[in-house]
């Protein structure tokens, strides 16, 4: 956590990335944990935030150039922004998010918490899973009080009994099963809900070249390579960046798909998102944005042409 510099810093910008603090960024942590930043010759002052969607805002604010982030929060950016690009999705997960309970809110089955307090992290993946969730199970929304958690401490409210279960990512409900013991039961997603995490950047007109993306991805493939063929020594790594043990990042580690691409089903995924954005009230009424205008398709495509595979 802090500054990377190479040897010809004085020479170049340097750059700010903001990554979350989350298994989903394996990628870039370890990318900056072994210093493959540097080698690609990328002056780089990264940041390190709690989630995504706060590295977006970092982004959006102008205090950014990249920024580690999950599909949501660029859904509900893509509604009135058009200032990023999204250069590549590095990491998929389907178990990524899950509903941990309270055991005393007699709360035994999905069902069980309509008429409960449900706490979500506002704009972000969790907040997604937490509706599909929801409707996957036949819980009416409308029966369920949902309470914004800060996602500095997403825990603390479940800890002390202001809500009756809260949607979180798996360190904070490692963290969760830890603080509260037999009181706390994990209840997994449906099978078929995955999120993307992805690299976004400031677009070419405010500072990020083709090249300095280029580099940034060139880095996380090699960090990628790394998490393929040393499975081991990878979630050392990235243990180690997020302050957790190994035994507690491994238990949700299979989940991970690590691999640098565009598909067309980040598209579609941001595109069902909007429809729930809009259902919801998150966003203003109008239409469904055109998420293509707002992949920045050619860093990736010079540095691994068959990573991309979109229709446009």
């Amino acid at each position: 956590m802090g500054l990377t510099l190479f040897a010809g810093a004085s020479r170049a910008a340097t750059l700010t990335l903001a990554v979350a603090n989350i298994p989903y960024s394996a990628p870039v942590l370890i990318a900056e944990a072994e210093g493959y930043f540097a080698a690609e010759g990328l002056a780089l002052n990264i940041k390190h935030y709690p989630v995504g969607r706060i590295c977006l805002e970092a982004l959006l604010a102008g205090e950014a150039h990249f920024a580690t982030v999950a599909d949501t929060p660029i859904m509900l950016a893509g509604f009135t922004r058009r200032d990023f690009g999204i250069l590549a999705t590095t990491t998929v997960s389907g178990r990524e998010n899950q509903i941990v309970v309270r055991t005393d809110r007699s709360i035994t089955q999905p069902t069980d918490l309509q008429g409960k307090r449900l706490g979500v992290l506002p704009g972000t993946s969790s907040h997604y899973f937490a509706d599909t969730f929801m409707l996957f199970h036949g819980v009416k929304l409308d029966n369920v009080t949902e309470q914004p958690l800060e996602p500095k401490d997403p825990v603390g409210p479940l800890a002390r009994g202001e809500v009756d279960a809260a949607a979180l990512f798996s360190t904070h409900v490692t963290e969760a099963l830890h603080r509260l013991g037999p009181q706390a039961r994990v209840m997994p997603g449906p099978a078929f809900f995955s999120v993307t995490f992805n690299i976004v950047s400031r677009p070419a007109s405010q500072g990020v070249s083709d090249d300095d993306a280029i580099k940034l991805l060139r880095a996380v493939q090699r960090a990628t390579v790394l998490l393929q063929r040393e499975p081991e020594r990878a979630r050392a790594i990235v243990a180690k960046a997020l302050k957790v043990s190994v035994e507690d990042l491994s238990k949700t580690w299979d989940g991970f798909e690590f691999r640098l691409q565009l598909s067309q089903s980040l598209i579609t995924t941001l595109e069902a998102e909007a429809r729930w954005a809009l259902r919801r009230r998150l966003v203003p009424a109008g239409e469904v944005p055109d998420y293509l205008d707002l992949v920045r398709t050619e860093p990736l495509k010079k540095l691994a042409p068959r990573a991309v595979n979109l229709i446009k």
